[in-house]
C-alpha cells in the first residue's frame, strides 16, 4: 500500500514494461505526496524501468535486491536508480 509520508519531497514520473505472465505497461506520477496510476506510458518518465512482473513483484515485496536482478538483466533502468529506491520506500512490506 501506498505511504505518502514515505514520499515527502519525491515527485517523479515512472514508466513500468512488465514482461512475462502479468504483461503490462504503466505511468506511475508521485507528486505532492499523492499516487496517480495510469494504462500505458504517458509524458516523458524520469525513470523507466523494464522487468518481468515476477521479478518486479519480488522487489516489491523486498524478496529481490535491485542490484541482484540488474546483473542478472531480469531488470533494466533508463534513469536514476536512487529514484527506484525512492519508489520502493513508499511501498514498505
Amino acid at each position: 500500500m501506498f505511504q505518502s509520508n514515505q514520499s515527502e519531497g519525491l515527485n517523479a514520473l515512472y514508466h513500468f514494461t512488465l514482461t512475462g505472465s502479468e504483461s503490462r505497461q504503466a505511468t506511475v506520477t508521485i507528486q505532492d505526496k499523492t499516487l496517480q496510476v495510469q494504462e500505458g506510458h504517458i509524458g516523458k518518465a524520469n525513470l523507466a524501468v523494464m522487468a518481468d512482473s515476477k521479478t518486479w513483484l519480488d522487489f516489491l515485496a523486498k524478496e529481490k535486491n535491485l542490484i541482484l536482478a540488474l546483473l542478472q538483466r531480469k531488470k533494466r533502468l533508463q534513469g536514476s536508480p536512487k529514484l527506484l529506491q525512492a519508489f520502493g520506500k513508499c511501498f514498505p512490506s
